[in-house]
């Protein structure tokens, strides 16, 4: 029997790109046969270390999204991109895997889920760790109320880049620089994930929000705060930065105990195999479960949504991203900025 895969080009071949890629190497359903960049020296050496054919290898975005042998497009530009990449590849038939966060703000999310369902194709947002193992365990022992009712969620995503970098996209406004877009996400996504599950919903989105942050002289926000106000009466912490580390961890407090992730984001510094600790501690009692596993970490994503376009789905099953979640992320970080003054130029359009 020949199982079909579905063939993948990328578009922007950054860090993260090479990691969909050597998790693509280990999917069932996916595989990748092409590469667009506008810079040659990458995109040579990207293509040589996939083995890409040289008729594959493309200098312009514009021809990956027209090739017909192509099925999917997994986007990883500067966040300015992504909105508009997704829609003229959406427009061409082409399924998409866009790393976060799929668009600027919401009106862009907007505009992009109209497009991606007119166009009959599937689309998802890239939050590897939604697609890892370790999420659907620790959503396991929510729904088990291990801990009780869910009271209060606190994580982080940080890191230091020492000085501030002119001419990194992290400190540049025009490519939506700044930690709240970069990492800050994280932490939201993750939140609206755990209080959606205590009540038994697949994402629940804050009824109010408070934030604070430092803006540097990029004009970007380099350390960012938010607390989020959920249903029956669970709050959230969320911290991020691009110029301070942090712990980059979650604690679930419940009636009955807690629940810690050591490594949320990526349950491993490199690829893989993986492992990481979800602590429970509960009456007095700590038991922690080890997630292993000898798959590279984007596997799981790679896998995930290959398996969905094969099955003819137009979205990814919980706990991925569906559409609707991605919009509702996008109108907590849209809130966030909003509250600590840090505008775009694409949220006057």
């Amino acid at each position: 029997m020949i199982i079909k895969k579905i063939k993948w080009g990328i578009i922007g071949p950054g860090t993260i790109a090479n990691n969909f890629a050597d998790g693509l190497k280990e999917s069932k359903s996916g595989e990748l046969i092409a590469i667009a960049s506008k810079t040659e020296e990458k995109l040579n050496l990207f293509g040589n270390k996939y083995n890409i054919s040289h008729s594959l290898r493309y200098n312009n975005y514009k021809d990956i999204v027209n090739n017909k042998e192509v099925d999917a497009i997994y986007i990883s530009t500067p966040h300015t991109f992504h909105a508009e990449w997704t829609i003229k590849a959406a427009v061409m038939g082409k399924h998409i895997l866009c790393e976060k966060p799929g668009a600027v703000n919401l009106s862009e999310g907007k505009k992009v889920i109209e497009v991606v369902q007119k166009a009959g194709v599937f689309y998802m947002e890239g939050f590897m760790y939604r697609c890892h193992p370790q999420i659907k365990k620790l959503l396991s022992i929510i729904k088990d109320k291990r801990i009780g009712d869910i009271t209060f969620i606190k994580s982080s995503f940080g890191f230091d880049t020492k000085r501030n970098i002119p001419e990194s996209r992290l400190f540049n406004i025009e490519l939506a620089g700044g930690s709240i877009l970069d990492v800050g996400l994280y932490p939201v996504s993750f939140s609206r994930l755990i209080a959606g599950a205590a009540l038994g919903k697949e994402y629940l989105n804050p009824y109010n929000i408070e934030g604070s942050a430092t803006i540097g002289e990029t004009g970007v926000d380099e350390i960012a705060n938010i607390y989020m106000y959920f249903e029956n009466g669970i709050t959230a912490e969320g911290s991020t930065a691009i110029r301070k580390n942090m712990e980059n961890n979650a604690v679930i407090t419940g009636t009955k105990g807690s629940i810690i992730l050591d490594q949320p984001w990526t349950p491993v510094k490199e690829g893989g195999p993986y492992k990481s600790s979800i602590i429970i501690e509960s009456n007095k009692k700590k038991e922690t479960i080890e997630v292993t596993g000898p798959e590279h970490l984007f596997s799981f994503e790679a896998e995930v949504a290959s398996n969905a376009i094969i099955n003819n789905k137009f979205e990814a099953p919980y706990p991925a991203m569906t559409w609707n979640d991605t919009l509702g992320n996008l109108e907590t970080l849209d809130k966030w900025r909003n509250i600590v003054g840090y505008n775009l130029p694409q949220d006057q359009l």
